[in-house]
Order: structure tokens, then sequence, then C-alpha cells
């Protein structure tokens, strides 16, 4: 038997989840409430373990476990302050976490990949209202802030998506939603309660939403490109260097990293014929239905792979 302390509150994680609650306690790993009885503390953040690695030093174990790319940066499995005993990293850079693309909650923990979708023809989509694009995100316009290399190479989105948009934007080709932009750029905040189905409202405006992550990584897909596509649009999605093409074909959705600059984007889209626009949507369409079969197969272990991941973590770290 393991016993796990919570060093802070791991919202939308395993570890308060029922299910994966329940997948821990059947593996002999619980939650503690008294942290002097626990054999692992686990956080989503290293700082809120090295005051107890002062208190308890080597007594305990000491384990992160973060589905945010911003909030561990480690890519190595271990951690390690002055002489405090080590950290543990699972996050998701050590591929300890997502296995695959399909790890997509809303903050409700309701599947973003929920239903199957109907294919395109000429009478459910005859031709485009308008071929504005639709940003949903934060402005992040800071690069020294927002900068995130591994081996030289940068992980960070944010800061490049929010150019196209501030671009799409001046050129009148971009709708922006979203917090903290300069006046009068920002539609509305479009954030808050309720915002799973403003969001849905949203984008059903629109046939291209502009829609990278926030950090590129291996298997780190969120709802954004799902999201899109469920409600009708393209997405335009930037597609090297992790494993979106896994389950996308190629000429699918409009990847960036095929035009390398937002003026080749927009004059792309401004020439695309309605013909294209239904192929391209049709192959998303055939990769969120495939998704969605893979997660409703009764034989789908994905959320149990990712647990026993955690599993196999626990026992060897508390058995070192």
């Amino acid at each position: 038997m393991i016993k796990i302390f919570k060093a802070d509150a791991l919202l939308y994680t395993p570890f308060i989840k029922s299910k994966g609650f329940n997948f821990l306690a059947e593996k002999g790993i619980f939650i503690t409430e008294n942290e002097t009885d626990c054999d692992l503390f686990v956080a989503q953040r290293c700082k809120n373990l090295i005051p107890l690695q002062l208190k308890y030093g080597a007594k305990k174990k000491y384990l992160v476990w973060s589905h945010e790319p911003r909030w561990n940066t480690h890519f190595t499995d271990t951690a390690k302050w002055f002489s405090l005993p080590d950290i543990h990293i699972m996050n998701v850079y050590t591929g300890d976490i997502y296995l695959n693309n399909y790890y997509t909650v809303n903050s409700n923990g309701i599947q973003t990949i929920d239903r199957l979708l109907k294919s395109l023809d000429e009478s459910s989509f005859p031709n485009f209202e308008h071929k504005k694009v639709v940003a949903l995100m934060f402005y992040r316009n800071n690069r020294r802030r927002w900068s995130l290399k591994r081996n030289g190479e940068e992980l960070d989105l944010c800061y490049l998506r929010t150019r196209i948009a501030l671009q799409g934007y001046k050129s009148g080709k971009v709708d922006v939603y979203g917090r903290g932009w300069p006046r009068g750029v920002s539609l509305e905040d479009s954030r808050g309660e309720g915002w799973e189905s403003r969001k849905a409202n949203i984008l059903q405006n629109y046939h291209f939403n502009l829609c990278f992550e926030n950090t590129n990584t291996a298997y780190y897909c969120t709802e954004k490109i799902w999201d899109s596509i469920k409600h009708g649009c393209l997405p335009i999605y930037y597609g090297e260097g992790n494993k979106i093409y896994e389950d996308f074909p190629q000429k699918s959705f409009l990847d960036y990293c095929d035009f390398g600059s937002s003026d080749l984007l927009f004059r792309y889209i401004d020439a695309m014929t309605v013909d294209e626009f239904r192929a391209r949507m049709n192959l998303c369409i055939d990769a969120y239905n495939r998704a969605f079969e893979k997660l409703e197969a009764p034989s789908n272990s994905f959320y149990e792979e990712m647990l026993l991941r955690i599993v196999q973590k626990a026992e060897a770290i508390v058995g070192s």
C-alpha cells in the first residue's frame, strides 16, 4: 500500500476524479489527509513541494504530476534543488501523461470528442457566408516571457498565434475573442461560466479557426482542434513537432507550417474554393469520427493506461 498526500489542489487530475481515484485504490494507492502518514507527496508545481521537502527531507518522497505544459517545464524525470531530495517528474515532456491526441476534456470534465459528425456536401455547405477567421485566445505578446526552448527548439506557440491574430485583425481577416488584448481588438473576453456553450455559438458563425496549442510537444492536443471541427470550422493548426498527423492526413486542416507567414496563409484562404474547403473539412470530420469510435470502443483503455503510469511511477519511487 502507498499513501499519497496532495500538496496542492491537483485540479482536473486523476487524483481528484472518481474514476482515477478508484483505479489507484484498486492498485493499492490511496489518498490520505494526514501528511505525516503519507509515503509520497504529489503536486502540480515544484514550488508547492519545496516547503514539504524542507520539513520532512529524505523521510518522504516527492512527485510532480502536471498535465499543464507551463506549470512544470522540466524535460527530465527528476529535478533537484541544492541538497533537497529529488523531485520526480511526470509531465507532458517526459511522456508519462499524454499517450495520444484524445485526452481532451472541458472544464466540467466532459469529453470533447462526444459524437459522430456528418460529412459536408453541396446541400449542407453550398458556399461560404464569409472567409473571416476566428481566434479565441488570451493576449500573449511578450516573446521573452513565453519562450520555452528544448535543445534550442522553440516550443512556445502563444507568441506566434498572437502575432498572427493581430496581423489578421489589422487586415480585417480575423475576429478576436479573449482577454488582455489592446483596446478595441477583442469582441469579448469569452471566458467564465458557460464558456463551452458560448464557444460553440461563436465557432458556428465562422468557417476558419486559428487554434494553435499554447505549447508544441508530442500528444499535447487539447480541445482546440476537436472543438473547431465539431462546430464547423476548418482548423488552422501548427502541425510540426507534435503527433497530430498520427490522426489527421495531409491536406486536412490548414497547417501554418506549410505557409510560414500570416500573409501567405490569409492569401491561401482568400483563394480557397468551396470544393477544397469541403474536401479538407471532410478529412477532418473523418479524423474526428475515427477518434470518437476509438473512445467509444469497449476495448478503450486509454485513460487506464495513463493511470497505470502513475501506479508504476509511485511504486518505483517509494520502492527506491
